[in-house]
């Protein structure tokens, strides 16, 4: 007789799922090849021959640089207005949801649409980037890299007929395995798929062991074809060699929380000011294009990802005048090239105005430190985590991929340090927001998503159910449709307490506050779930009720009349 043991399959979900992850990871280093030399074409025929500006290449420790003339930089609005007009027809007449930066799109995948995207969002993704960027426009390659990506993990899963946490897994891996080969940083681009999810110190841990795999199999294919050097050469011997040097770098973290801050508000308000322009929707980008391009007539630098420009700084080769030029015209040139519609990612401008404000503490703080002097190159590799780190809510992964793409693991202490302050900072002033982060799919845990919230609140239910006084059986259905009446429970978890369900009036003491300075003053109440028409939510601190909530709690007798009396509105308060 065979054992329950013999009877299960050699090879279960967790093998088929590392076999997918090796397969996501040649997929993606084969979309990474791919992408990367669309760019490099469209760079060479749009902003190269038309525009006459050729940007500083990245990876050499003497990139030539030569700015346009005088002439040629009249150019360049016309180049920079071709490739959004170009970008934004192919986008709103085909796929909308290919607008922005594509590492948002991915996010929202994951957390709404249950790992799904079209099958036809990998190709136009590629080409309406690589217009985007080759054009000049102030845009990174890894938000295109990652939907890109997460494009080719979804035919694979339709492809075998896979389903739930699978597909959502092929989807974090294909992310992984895209940004590791374009970027030449596998281990922290393994952590930032499953840390980017979250906006507030989370990670999808279960995912990560197939990330790491995906991002290692990019990491080695891509490496046959552009070679296994850090993306970005710094001067050599930069480390940490000096306590003092600490508070210099913990400055740079605060003031990266600073910019980091104003960065979503900066992106997001231009998008929605050019939502709100008459006209056509795919001219957006044309604006916002024709927009930069005036901007670069007066600052090239500004153009494209900036990543030649880091290394420029890096190897002492910028004044402090241009470093300074750029740190003030990168974040709106961003914001004016992704927030009208643009196609591109926000990590390399995001990255580049980090360099710069290293490069500008750097330049300013020579000969005022004691001890060991560092050169400015190593505010710039930290600058350059610290913004992001900040910007984005992800202090971890960014601090490995940072070093992996630099080299510059000696620096990982201060590194450290600036990445946290710079996270706490970011998060202390962007409380309460609208779009605290660069990534608006961003949700602050696990029990803020659609995906993992429903678990939650039945869990939650559920003891409720174990604790009920008399000991009959109370499915949950049946529990809800209860408390949808206005029926409340008894629960034997507290003397006398009952579950109930109370519905939030317009104009009431609750309608639009949060539960933290309402619901947590009163004695003898636990909030359980809010139930809204998209759903469930389980109320945390910050969650803020509406009007036509209906608030389950668990409550005791006197906390009953209390919570009655918040939900509703005051005789005296006019009906809304």
């Amino acid at each position: 007789m065979s054992s329950p043991q013999s009877d299960r399959p050699l090879f279960g979900p967790t093998y088929r799922l590392i076999g997918l992850s090796v397969v996501m990871g040649l997929c993606g280093a084969l979309a990474a090849i791919v992408f990367d030399a669309m760019v490099q074409l469209a760079q060479d025929l749009l902003l190269g021959r038309l525009g006459g500006y050729v940007p500083p290449e990245v990876g050499v420790l003497e990139p030539e640089l030569r700015l346009p003339s005088g002439v040629e930089r009249l150019w360049l609005p016309l180049v920079t207005t071709l490739g959004g007009l170009l970008s934004g027809f192919i986008v709103y007449r085909w796929a909308p949801e290919a607008e922005g930066h594509g590492t948002d799109a991915a996010l929202a995948a994951y957390h709404q649409r249950a790992g799904e995207v079209r099958p036809r969002i990998p190709l136009i993704k590629a080409i309406t980037s690589a217009l985007t960027i080759g054009s000049g426009g102030v845009a990174g390659r890894e938000g295109p890299t990652a939907q890109i990506s997460v494009g080719l993990g979804t035919i694979v899963s339709r492809g075998l007929k896979l389903r739930g946490q699978e597909r959502r897994t092929l989807l974090l891996a294909g992310m992984a395995a895209g940004l590791s080969a374009m970027f030449r940083a596998p281990l922290g681009m393994a952590i930032f798929a499953v840390e980017i999810l979250y906006s507030g110190m989370v990670f999808e841990s279960e995912a990560l062991i197939y990330t790491v795999i995906a991002a290692v199999t990019a990491y080695a294919a891509f490496g046959l074809y552009g070679g296994w050097t850090p993306l970005f050469e710094i001067p050599s011997g930069l480390s940490f060699n000096h306590p003092a040097s600490l508070l210099s770098f913990a400055l740079l973290g605060l003031l990266a929380g600073v910019l980091g801050a104003l960065l979503p508000r900066l992106l997001y308000g231009a998008r929605d000011l050019f939502r709100r322009l008459p006209g056509p929707p795919h001219l957006r980008p044309a604006a916002g294009g024709l927009l930069v391009g005036l901007l670069a007539v007066g600052a090239p630098q500004i153009l494209g990802t900036g990543y030649g420009w880091v290394e420029l700084s890096m190897a002492g080769k910028l004044s402090l005048g241009t470093v300074l030029l750029i740190l003030l015209l990168k974040g709106p040139s961003m914001a004016l090239t992704i927030g009208s519609g643009g196609s591109g990612g926000v990590f390399a401008p995001t990255v580049t105005l980090g360099a710069m404000l290293g490069a500008a503490l750097g330049m300013a703080l020579q000969g005022h430190l004691p001890g060991p002097e560092l050169p400015v190159a190593a505010y710039v590799v930290v600058g350059m985590a610290a913004l992001f780190a900040g910007a984005a809510r992800t202090p971890i992964s960014t601090l490995i991929m940072v070093a992996e793409m630099t080299g510059g693991y000696g620096l990982i202490v201060p590194a450290m340090s600036a990445n946290i302050i710079a996270f706490l900072v970011q998060r202390s002033l962007t409380h309460g927001a609208a779009h605290p982060t660069l990534y608006e799919s961003q949700v602050e845990s696990r029990e803020d998503s659609p995906l993992h919230r429903g678990v939650f609140v039945r869990r939650a239910l559920e003891i409720v159910e174990r604790g009920h006084v008399d000991g009959s059986e109370i499915q949950l259905p049946r529990l809800i449709s209860l408390l949808q009446y206005g029926e409340p429970i008894p629960v034997g978890d507290r003397e006398g307490g009952r579950l109930v369900a109370v519905e939030i009036q317009a104009g009431s003491a609750l309608d639009g506050r949060d539960v933290a300075s309402t619901l947590g003053r009163v004695k003898g109440l636990t909030a359980i779930a809010v139930l809204r028409a998209e759903g469930m939510i389980l109320p945390r601190g910050p969650t803020v009720l509406r009007a036509g909530d209906r608030l389950l709690a668990v409550v005791a007798p006197g906390a009953h009349d209390a919570l009655v009396q918040l939900a509703r509105r005051p005789p005296s308060a006019p009906a809304p």
